[in-house]
This record gives structure tokens, sequence and C-alpha cells, in this order.
């Protein structure tokens, strides 16, 4: 598995709980959002599936139904209280990333500068 694989499910029960933060929703519409909103982030449906239990289990998700008449019942997810603890911790990770990216992008790009120089 290459570097792109391996980084891109890290983060989805970050990206999963940010989106419910918003509203309620089905597993489906989550991982349309994460196609739609998270460029790159590619998940299938099983994975979502099990995230979303993990994070139901761990206090961190609510599950309603919604049956709708004459159609299928489908789970509806909420945040809970806990998931917004999480959320939170989950702003300071990520922020902390960023900046440590943010280092290194800079870094390689004097990197690349002395690289040119050198070759002058």
């Amino acid at each position: 598995m290459n570097i792109n694989e391996r980084s891109k499910f890290k983060h989805l029960t970050a990206f999963v709980l940010v989106i419910l933060a918003e509203q309620k929703y089905s597993p489906r519409e989550i991982h349309d959002l994460l196609l739609r909103e998270f460029p790159g982030f590619v998940r299938d449906m099983s994975t979502i599936y099990r995230c979303l239990s993990t994070m139901e289990k761990e206090g961190l998700l609510n599950i309603e139904w919604c049956l709708p008449v004459g159609g299928a019942a489908r789970k509806i997810y909420s945040i809970t209280e806990q998931g917004w603890n999480a959320l939170r911790e989950w702003k300071e990770d990520i922020e902390i990333r960023k900046h440590n990216f943010e280092v290194f992008l800079q870094k390689f790009s004097e990197l690349l500068k002395e690289e040119n120089k050198d070759w002058k």
C-alpha cells in the first residue's frame, strides 16, 4: 500500500464527526458528503458502516430509525456530547498536524532552492 492509501483512512472518524455536527445523516448521505467535501478521500460503504458502528459503541453517535411509508427503514446518525468532545480533540490534533505539514513543505521548498543553486 502506498503512502496515499495509508494516509487516507486515518481521519475518517474526524471527518464523519464534523459532517454529523452539521446535521443528522444516513450512512449513504455521509458517504456521499465524504466524497464531495473531502476530495481524494475514497472509502467504500462497508468501511463507513464499520466506522459508524465503532463510533456508536464508543458513545460518539446516536441512532434514530427513519421509517418512511412505503420505503425501507434506515438509520439516521447524530453526534452526542461525547462525540463533540472527540471532535474538539480531533480539531486540536489536526491543527498540530497542519502546522507540521506547513513546516515540512517550507523545509522541502528551501531544499529545492538549495538544490537548484548547486546546479547553476
